[in-house]
């Protein structure tokens, strides 16, 4: 487990290596990873990623960002999957530190090639997000977190797997669907860890409401975020979902 295992190498200063030593602290190490599979289509691909872009240009995210933590940093990456998780140049995380820093990864977001498409397989972009996460990136935080988004489900046993895993390793997952509220209920019941949250977008055009206020909750400081019915009464008040359900207590 990454924590534990950094926290052993803290205790014990002749155990630390030279790489963990110079990570920067970031007050969260968060991953997007985002659905590409075949039931996406490129209108609706651009809307995710307009979607993403615009979330981090929101003034409440930047702030939370810059000011709502000790370090004023955050480091983030974005995986895409569909039958498979694809290698693309945003595998490594980018230090957000600055309003010029978010507008630019931004920036990359908006104008951001499709890798692929094909199936749907949820357990492969998140076993490849938990491995960058727990990896040698570069990072360092007690704040790790696993942001998946998508408009379909896949086979129970390994998305339940993934998210277990995930869980052990003290990663929070939490999920952002779009289209039919099943799709909430399948990623409630076995994509989102149980201190994680869910956020159901209607549809492709309501996807940059639901994200820009999921990033406004992960990118508060986590002592500061409600408990779950409070979160609730929050997202209800401010984005157009069909459905929310937050699992376990707050991070």
């Amino acid at each position: 487990m990454k924590i534990t295992t950094k926290s052993a190498l803290a205790a014990i200063p002749l155990l630390m290596s030279s790489t963990f030593a110079s990570a920067v602290l970031v007050d969260s190490e968060l991953s997007l990873v985002i659905d590409v599979s075949g039931s996406v289509s490129s209108s609706e691909y651009n809307l995710m990623m307009d979607g993403y872009a615009n979330a981090f240009r929101d003034s409440t995210v930047q702030n939370n960002i810059l000011n709502g933590g000790t370090n004023g940093a955050i480091a983030v990456n974005a995986i895409f999957f569909a039958s498979s998780a694809y290698t693309t140049s945003l595998d490594s995380y980018t230090l957000l530190n600055s309003a010029a820093s978010i507008n630019a990864f931004a920036d990359i977001l908006d104008n951001f090639t499709r890798p692929g498409s094909g199936g749907t397989v949820i357990s492969s972009g998140m076993n490849k997000s938990l491995a960058t996460l727990l990896g040698d990136n570069g990072f360092e935080s007690t704040n790790l977190i696993m942001d998946v988004s998508g408009d379909g489900t896949s086979s129970v046993s390994p998305t339940q797997a993934a998210r277990d895993a995930a869980q052990v390793a003290g990663v929070t997952v939490n999920g952002i669907t779009i289209g039919s509220s099943s799709i909430n209920t399948f990623y409630n019941n076995n994509v989102i860890t149980s201190n994680g949250f869910s956020i159901h977008a209607t549809d492709f055009a309501d996807f940059e409401n639901g994200v820009k206020q999921k990033l406004r909750i992960e990118t508060q400081n986590p002592n500061q975020i409600p408990e779950p019915a409070s979160l609730a009464l929050v997202v209800m008040g401010l984005v157009t979902i069909a459905g929310l359900r937050r699992r376990g207590g707050a991070r």
